[in-house]
């Protein structure tokens, strides 16, 4: 039964409209009375004992998803002998199903390929979560393009987990007839070849106008899939091959995984290149707290970091030639939108599946096979190092690289010393300031500091003499509402390592092994420094250009703490522990000796104590 406009669910979420409806269920737009802000609600009407236990299972892994081409899942809960919910982002825009019924016929490949390059990044990113998440359901009406370009891989859905050689459980069973691979029908089991598939499928029918024949009927011999180039005979051989390489009836035969399909992918945006206007980025400023700049992140060109993440510097060359068409074009286009949600239509209760799995290493630029040996070769302009956004904080961009994380001369947690690669990524260049915390909570988007004073002072909070000191007595939740209202986060336990490095491999600080002393940081000395926090950016910075890297206050991150994670971290984009007690704090404060603002040390706090070690947490924010 479907929901009612206006219905109350949850004591929480007010349904506006239905937004699409499958043979399980439904999705609503919804307005969330808690946050104030729209929400998608994807209603499962699997209201089995095995079903809801799935159902519960898998929100709690799609709950920890971080990528800027998926959803985000705010909630989820289950509705005694009505069914299951989960809430996401509402997204604007316009599913690529609507984009093709408007064109009245294929879409152009030009339009197609950095689409499809970005839901080919977010699915190498849920093929990399422990467990392994498989999608399940791509489509053309489950890719949204936002009003600004970025393409949005949609509803979520209800994962299973798999068991290799297990059927699929109730519960997760599904298929969409032209998308679905043929062992998805028989329920044996899917794995990422099949989002392969389902990709390849959908590049189909957007490139030809025509949805391709269910795979069990190919399979079968009851229906024959036409060439993509007798459909339209403007694609590129490349992409022809592409194609039916991913639609292989066979999953043996397929790309084995998305990031082989990416590298053929990247070849044929490469040439011949396509063109992208973006807004030119303004310089950056000095630190300016108190004068927000208009300036900010483009937002097109972030997503393209993150559409070819695995390529490292190619991402830089990629980005740059945007920025620099923009800057020369003399066209101004508008300033990109503020992503705040999405709304998948016309859904199924198809879902993500869960696979144990090592990850592959990082790709190379050295790994792509040449293509081509008369491919243009352009003139590159260098990706801005810094920007200010729009609430006046200055951030500096972070390349994508390996680096050795750790130390085996520290604590045991931070052994053993590994090698792990990160996409490249922006971080403020100081710790967030009293002031700029105040915007927020002005704004209604955060609540105030646990407490107004400072370890020596009465009044530290809302005393205008310390508006450019770092922001104290804040929680991790306080931490994380910050950075997600300048559509920023915490930095990761693993970026802000690297970033404290400053480009140092195996020194003790952020500046070398010289031992520290109270002209180089604040910290509490032999006999003491400052006795409490200092402006941010009192002192020298280290090779990044960071401030107060060690020193000054605490820095909350992303990642739960895990005493022994060290020893099985993902050696790509690692996030920390699915879960746990603890969040990690680093850098040391002004409270600190010598050892603990040591670059590697590890410390950990409940993130719901209030009080506690408050006079020296702060965090900066990242993206």
């Amino acid at each position: 039964m479907s929901l009612s406009s206006g219905e109350i669910l949850n004591n929480r979420y007010r349904i506006v409209r239905q937004l699409g409806e499958g043979g399980f269920g439904a999705v609503y737009r919804a307005w969330d009375t808690n946050l104030g802000e729209p929400v998608a609600i994807k209603e499962s009407l699997h209201t089995s004992p095995a079903a809801q236990k799935q159902f519960q299972l898998e929100a709690k892994l799609l709950f920890r998803l971080v990528h800027p081409n998926l959803p985000r899942v705010h909630d989820y809960f289950v509705i005694p002998n009505q069914g299951t919910y989960l809430v996401m982002d509402f997204i604007e825009g316009e599913d690529l199903c609507a984009k093709l019924d408007h064109a009245g016929g294929a879409l152009p490949e030009g339009d197609v390929l950095p689409w499809i390059g970005q839901i080919c990044n977010a699915l190498i990113y849920l093929h990399s979560r422990t467990p392994l998440v498989v999608h399940r359901d791509i489509k053309p009406a489950n890719i949204r393009i936002t009003p600004e370009g970025v393409a949005m891989l949609v509803d979520l859905g209800i994962a299973k987990v798999f068991e290799p050689g297990g059927r699929t459980m109730e519960g997760a069973q599904a298929y969409s007839p032209g998308y679905s691979p043929v062992e998805q029908y028989s329920g044996e089991g899917t794995d990422p070849r099949s989002d392969v598939y389902a990709l390849g499928a959908t590049l189909y029918h957007l490139l030809t106008g025509q949805q391709p024949p269910e795979s069990v009927k190919i399979a079968g011999g009851t229906a024959t899939l036409c060439l993509p180039r007798q459909l339209n005979a403007r694609l590129s051989q490349e992409i022809e091959e592409l194609i039916l390489k991913s639609m292989e009836i066979a999953a043996k035969n397929r790309y084995q995984n998305m990031e082989d399909l990416r590298v053929d992918l990247q070849h044929s945006l490469l040439a011949p290149p396509i063109v992208l206007v973006e807004k030119p980025i303004s310089q950056a400023l000095p630190y300016e707290a108190s004068q927000p700049s208009q300036a900010r992140i483009p937002t097109l060109p972030w997503r393209w970091l993150g559409l070819v993440g695995g390529l490292g510097f190619l991402v830089v060359i990629l980005v740059a030639i945007v920025i620099g068409m923009a800057l020369g074009g003399g066209k101004e286009t508008p300033a990109p939108v503020t992503v705040t949600g999405i709304a998948a239509e016309n859904p199924q209760v198809t879902s993500l599946t869960t696979l144990e799995t090592t990850q592959a290493p990082p790709l190379s630029t050295t790994e792509i096979p040449p293509k081509s040996t008369t491919e243009a070769t352009p003139t590159f302009t260098p990706l801005p190092v810094d920007f200010t956004d729009d609430y006046g904080v200055k951030m500096k961009f972070i390349p994508a690289s390996e680096f050795q994380m750790g130390s085996e001369s520290g604590s045991s947690d931070e052994s053993p010393v590994h090698t792990v690669y990160l996409d490249a990524f922006y971080i403020d260049i100081y710790e967030v300031t009293n002031l700029l915390y105040a915007l927020c909570v002005e704004a209604g988007a955060c609540t105030e500091p646990h407490s107004e004073g400072s370890y020596n002072r009465d009044s530290y909070y809302g005393n205008s003499t310390y508006d450019e000191y770092p922001v104290i007595y804040v929680d991790w939740d306080q931490a994380n509402g910050y950075c997600e209202w300048r559509d920023a986060r915490l930095p990761t336990e693993a970026e802000w390592e690297k970033a404290a490095r400053g480009g140092l491999e195996g020194k003790l600080y952020p500046w070398g092994d010289q031992a520290p002393d109270c002209s180089t940081v604040n910290y509490s000395g032999t006999n003491g420094c400052e006795g409490d926090t200092t402006r941010v950016g009192s002192y020298a910075p280290n090779g990044f250009g960071l401030f107060d890297m060690a020193g000054n206050v605490w820095e909350w991150v992303m990642d739960w703490y895990g005493e022994n994670y060290y020893g099985s971290s993902s050696s790509r984009n690692p996030s920390g522990p699915s879960s746990g007690t603890y969040r990690v704090l680093r850098g040391g404060s002004w409270l600190n000796v010598a050892t603990l603002i040591r670059v590697a040390l590890r410390n950990w706090y409940s993130p719901y104590d209030r009080l506690n070690w408050g006079s020296g947490n702060g965090f900066r924010c990242a993206r």
